[in-house]
């Protein structure tokens, strides 16, 4: 029995094992000290604290994730251990049902290829877009609930799917494409159990915030502003620095990078011979990039084309769900961005759509480069080595920014008082989490997107309003928002309204620095 076990589940077995060696070995080198992560430990911290999301806190994401992780804190603490255990766990649950999935239409050694490749390069992602303290929980967690709505409708167990589809739109906006595919195939069958099962999450999603009394005028007010976002060019820039717009250059990337990508997988075909694997091996630990997979979904929607009719009917819902979800980052896959939530769609669609004889080499070929980006990945993470540590959890960081944003921490914990409020531009929360110090809830961030979204007038109307008692200002480069400093190419009238308000105190840091305002 036990043998018998080992030999059908040795798959699941060696990946699970890899995933908590993972989490246990790089324990807290996940995200980034800077942007984005640290907003998801933030935000659920002061709603702990009885501000209220949309109305006291600003927030342009859908409002399940911050819910998951306030009730979260409640129970264990506003602690990092329990974000950290959080995106674990969902990180279980995705490779688990990306293997499940994939083993539905493919070999499970391919299937094992592919959850390793999503290891290496999403797991074990060194920057902000990782699965474990990621950009946004709302992503992790709507990628894991989408992925269980995929499950139940192969299924077809319709009621458990348009929950999980809830679920996951509540999670991350991206994710409602999906929904016309759904209807689709489910057809009337039980129309009023997939109706009550859609309705539901969005009841637990509102009651929270009907209850807070956010008021729909702030929930409305939300959405609107995320449309004026959606205009404005510093996004715009962003996106096409991220290579999520389609631009004609690209076509000379796709190309590129899917020769780099077809020469083994050709000579592994042609030659059919183990003895490739090590040239094979050398070769691509040059080609491996974060563009490697650049080209995927225009690949996928090409041989979707020419073997639409060679695949069966649940292969073909596959890959056009995938497609519907993958949406935003059709144009480009990259593994610096957005992409690596969408390698499962990507990779098991490719396997299913490119002809028998050549998935055995493709497994091989994904297999090392699975290898390769684990080891520089881990090279990358390692080199995270200076710890920021508080009574609110551990993080640690490259030299970089880790010494003087400890340097910051020290000085807010020692020479403010803890009701003082304490805002950090471009951003950088990580200093008013760890210090347990209150930001502006409406403007805790002041990139180049949100100073094009207010306007200078309205952010130096809330200052003057709110009256923080300190003004931290650093050198941080915004670039990927065109602009790259703030006070310098952007922001200059609030860089002196703060410089006519307030006080110089301090400046930590040498390459990248912080300088201390303190209000006359």
């Amino acid at each position: 029995m036990g043998k018998t076990f080992l030999k059908n589940n040795w798959q699941v077995i060696v990946f699970n094992i890899i995933l908590f060696l993972v989490f246990i070995l790089a324990y807290g080198r996940f995200g980034n000290v800077i942007v984005d992560s640290f907003r998801e430990a933030y935000i659920p911290q002061q709603m702990i604290k009885g501000q209220v999301l949309y109305k006291n806190i600003f927030n342009i994401y859908a409002p399940l994730s911050y819910i998951i992780n306030a009730v979260l804190y409640s129970i264990f603490g506003t602690k990092l251990w329990v974000l950290y255990t959080a995106g674990f766990a969902a990180t279980i649950g995705i490779i688990n049902l990306t293997f499940k999935i994939a083993e539905r239409f493919l070999d499970k050694n391919i299937a094992l290829s592919i959850v390793l490749f999503i290891i290496s390069a999403s797991v074990l992602s060194p920057n902000v877009f990782n699965f474990i303290f990621p950009y946004s929980y709302g992503m992790l967690y709507g990628l894991l609930f989408i992925l269980s709505s995929i499950y139940f409708i192969l299924n077809k167990k319709y009621p458990f799917a348009y929950f999980f589809y809830s679920l996951a739109i509540c999670s991350k906006y991206e994710f409602i494409l999906l929904l016309p595919l759904l209807i689709y195939v489910s057809c009337k069958k039980d129309w009023w159990k997939n109706l009550i099962a859609f309705i539901l999450p969005l009841v637990i999603t509102i009651f929270p915030l009907i209850v807070q009394k956010a008021g729909m005028n702030n929930i409305f007010a939300s959405f609107q502003i995320i449309m004026h976002m959606g205009a404005a060019k510093t996004l715009l820039w962003f996106y096409s620095s991220m290579g999520l717009v389609f631009r004609w250059e690209i076509i000379p990337i796709y190309l590129f990078n899917f020769a780099k990508i077809f020469i083994p997988v050709y000579f592994l075909y042609r030659f059919n011979t183990y003895w490739l694997i090590i040239p094979v091996l050398i070769y691509l630990y040059f080609m491996v990039n974060p563009e490697i997979l650049i080209y995927a979904f225009p690949l996928i929607l090409i041989l979707l084309g020419h073997r639409f009719l060679k695949i069966n009917s649940e292969a073909r819902l596959f890959v056009l769900a995938g497609m519907l979800i993958s949406i935003k980052v059709f144009f480009a896959l990259t593994l610096m961005a957005y992409g690596v939530f969408f390698i499962p769609f990507a990779l098991i669609s490719i396997f299913i759509l490119i002809p028998n004889n050549y998935k055995k080499s493709v497994c091989i070929v994904t297999f090392c480069c699975a290898l390769i980006l684990g080891i520089k990945n881990i090279h990358s993470l390692a080199q995270k080595d200076v710890r920021i540590a508080t009574a609110q959890g551990t993080v640690f960081s490259d030299k970089k920014y880790g010494e003087p944003i400890n340097q910051l921490i020290k000085y807010i914990e020692t020479s403010t008082k803890p009701d003082d409020r304490v805002v950090i531009y471009p951003e950088c929360l990580i200093v008013n989490y760890m210090a347990d110090r209150k930001s502006d809830n409406k403007f805790y961030s002041l990139i180049p997107l949100y100073v094009e979204t207010f306007g200078e007038d309205v952010i130096m109307q809330r200052l003057e309003i709110t009256k923080p008692e300190y003004i931290v200002i650093s050198n941080y480069d915004t670039s990927n928002y065109y602009y790259s400093a703030f006070g310098k190419d952007y922001a200059g009238r609030i860089i002196l309204y703060i410089t006519e308000k307030y006080k110089f105190q301090k400046s930590f840091g040498d390459d990248f620095c912080f300088y201390v305002y303190k209000r006359k």
